[in-house]
């Protein structure tokens, strides 16, 4: 009975993308804390994604 839950599985794909749309050369060697860089720029994504 370990069913993992499937009810984020959506917001999971959408953070997959966000972080697939940063990871370029431009951002892997211009930001010194490319995880910091990284998840700011998720956060955005997500709160200003409309399609």
């Amino acid at each position: 009975m370990d069913n993992p839950s499937h009810s984020d599985q959506g917001l999971k794909l959408m953070v997959k993308k966000c972080r697939s749309e940063f990871e370029r050369e431009e951002n892997t060697d211009y930001y010194e804390d490319y995880r910091a860089a990284e998840r700011k720029f998720v956060k955005y994504c997500l709160l200003n994604k409309t399609g």
